[in-house]
């Protein structure tokens, strides 16, 4: 009886043995990948680092002769009109596979107030995406995406740069940010204040309806997605309200593509780009030089504005747009470099596109982000400041490039 308990005990030790060793072996494995990627992206951006200074030398001068810009003039002059239904129409007929509104139009001030004022005459569940959204009927039979504000604006985001619930902010942003840069790919957006009482009960559809409740003395919402639940609402504020940023919704046709460039969600799990240098010769083999491009540009905007999200993105007609951009503006301190893998990886970037950015040197950038409309309600100075300084990280990546091909 003792030497069979004594078997167990010994068999019973082995098997806690291997166990502990497959464990701390999958452990250590997983570290020495992490440290193999690290290394591998800290290589490329300790050398960028290292042009730093000289490229802001280089680029310390501004280029363009004027400040003055259309876009960010138009979007200051606005009229309130009773019948929006002719400024709708407008505002789809600027719509194609090259631009989502025309950053020279005139109305497009008028649009963002319309946006900002118009009534709102229906009330629904957006489901797509995976978190919160309003899909409001505005009186014109425009719709609008309405994202609620989550944070305040001060909140600094840590952990992953996926991390956290979407910024309204960073929505509101991005749009203004790809008129500056002459990519007008996103959704013309605004900050709107909203009534849950007032604006929503009443033309509520059924099923918005059930996610609406009172807590206290405000109501709050949950509405229907991903990550959905009853115990997490967002909420009116002390004045009853709920802010957030109103997006405009194209009515169009787009092609949801998967990114080359997706990240795995995973601890410890890397995708291909992150660990081989030669990736973006797999990429080459399968998508067209302009769509790279338009990925190329599309991580240069990422970058600028810390959206490290787009696992996916839209098409139109074939042509990459920038929507959904409401992981942006997580934290002002930290720079996610790997954002930027396309360019450096491939080292190509449109002549259009790095014409307009060597335009914004000088400080120029900063100027037209400080002079949009109440920038300072929903993005820190520190966020502003931390745009412009990525603008210099993305000039010392195309001079890393011209070193690397030895142009």
């Amino acid at each position: 009886m003792f030497i069979k308990k004594r078997k167990s005990l010994i068999l019973l030790f082995i098997v806690l043995l291997i166990i502990f060793i497959s464990v701390s072996f999958y452990f250590l494995q997983i570290l020495n990948d992490e440290s193999e990627v690290r290394s591998y992206v800290r290589k490329i951006e300790d050398e960028i680092i290292r042009k730093l200074p000289a490229i802001r030398k280089k680029y310390a001068k501004r280029i363009s002769n004027s400040s003055l810009d259309a876009f960010l003039t138009n979007i200051k002059t606005f009229t309130a009109f009773t019948n929006n239904e002719p400024l709708w129409e407008e505002a789809k007929s600027w719509v194609s596979k090259t631009q989502l509104y025309d950053y020279a139009s005139s109305d497009l001030g008028n649009v963002l107030h319309a946006l900002k004022t118009a009534r709102i005459i229906k009330a629904d569940i957006d489901t797509r995406g995976t978190q919160l959204k309003l899909l409001l009927t505005l009186q014109g039979q425009q719709q609008a995406i309405f994202k609620p504000k989550w944070y305040p604006v001060e909140k600094i985001i840590n952990g992953p740069v996926y991390g956290g619930k979407d910024r309204y902010g960073s929505e509101i942003l991005a749009f203004y940010l790809s008129g500056i840069l002459r990519k007008p790919l996103t959704a013309p957006s605004t900050e709107r204040n909203i009534s849950l009482k007032d604006d929503i009960v009443p033309v509520a559809t059924k099923r918005l309806l059930k996610t609406i409740f009172d807590y206290k003395s405000v109501k709050c919402v949950y509405g229907r997605c991903f990550y959905c639940k009853k115990e997490d609402p967002v909420c009116e504020d002390e004045t009853k309200n709920l802010l957030g940023a109103i997006i405009l919704n194209i009515n169009a046709s787009f092609q949801n593509n998967r990114s080359p460039w997706q990240r795995t969600y995973r601890t410890g799990k890397f995708a291909q780009w992150e660990v081989r240098e030669d990736y973006c010769g797999i990429v080459r083999d399968k998508v067209t030089t302009d769509r790279l491009l338009d990925l190329i540009d599309a991580s240069i905007f990422d970058f600028l504005i810390q959206n490290g999200d787009r696992h996916h993105y839209e098409t139109l007609d074939g042509n990459v747009m920038l929507l959904d951009n409401g992981k942006g503006l997580g934290n002002p301190y930290v720079h996610h470099f790997d954002i930027l893998a396309p360019l450096y990886q491939c080292c190509i970037i449109r002549t259009s596109t790095w014409k307009r950015l060597t335009e914004l040197s000088g400080g120029l950038l900063k100027e037209m982000l400080v002079s949009i409309p109440n920038v300072l309600n929903y993005v820190t100075q520190l966020h502003l400041d931390a745009i412009e300084h990525r603008l210099y990280f993305v000039y010392a990546t195309v001079e890393f490039c011209r070193d690397k091909n030895k142009v």
